[in-house]
């Protein structure tokens, strides 16, 4: 339930700024008022979600102002978890969680490139690509072995998702910027840090200054 009503706000088939009539959404998710409130909340703690005082609920807005803060702050935390990240690798007294690391990054990257391959450049992006996106970057962020930075991370991405989607109709207006995430994953299995933190912040810039120069802002219901 709590993934069907997220799955739904990011990929805006709840648009953004509109109510959200609990006893319609009771019946067209198949569930009671009070689950249905608790995902809801759950979801206004995720920042997709806004409760507004004997109004209810309704779908976070858009703007260019939200759009930027979110991007700056994403910009700083993913710096910030891969530091750690470098950090548990450069003095782990045991090899075998850097070499877990190692291999899931492989398997993300795989599975990344797969479906990008699969779907071609001209396809919408889809929640399947989003998904497999978000799963490389939080495993290439991973080993920073911080559930709370992890967790603002995966909330920062959901947000960055719903703006990708109204910005960007189809994975072609990315250009090469999708295929950073080679450079990326290369520098991290050499263990070049600085390398490896310039990448990504380029990437996230880059990333976010496209998403910027193609959203139009739809007024909010």
């Amino acid at each position: 339930m709590l993934l069907r009503l997220r799955a739904d706000i990011l990929s805006t088939d709840l648009a953004p700024g509109s109510k959200l009539a609990l006893h319609h959404l009771a019946r067209q998710y198949g569930i009671g008022i009070t689950p249905l409130r608790d995902a809801l909340g759950q979801l206004a703690g995720d920042g997709l979600v806004v409760m507004e005082s004997q109004k209810g609920f309704r779908v976070a807005p858009v703007s260019l102002e939200d759009l930027r803060d979110v991007c700056d702050i994403r910009l700083k935390v993913e710096l910030m978890a891969l530091d750690l990240a470098f950090d548990r690798a450069d003095t782990a007294s045991d090899s075998a969680p850097v070499a877990d690391w190692d291999r899931r990054m492989k398997q993300a990257h795989a599975a990344f490139i797969h479906i990008k391959a699969r779907v071609g450049e001209d396809a919408p992006i889809t929640a399947e690509w989003e998904e497999a996106h978000r799963e490389l970057h939080m495993t290439l962020l991973s080993a920073c072995a911080s559930p709370t930075l992890m967790r603002i991370c995966r909330q920062i991405h959901d947000r960055i998702h719903r703006y990708r989607r109204i910005a960007l109709p189809t994975k072609s207006y990315m250009g090469g910027i999708s295929d950073d995430h080679v450079e990326i994953s290369r520098a991290a299995y050499r263990r070049d840090r600085e390398g490896c933190k310039a990448l990504l912040e380029r990437h996230i810039v880059e990333s976010n200054q496209l998403i910027e120069e193609n959203i139009c802002f739809a007024p909010n219901p």
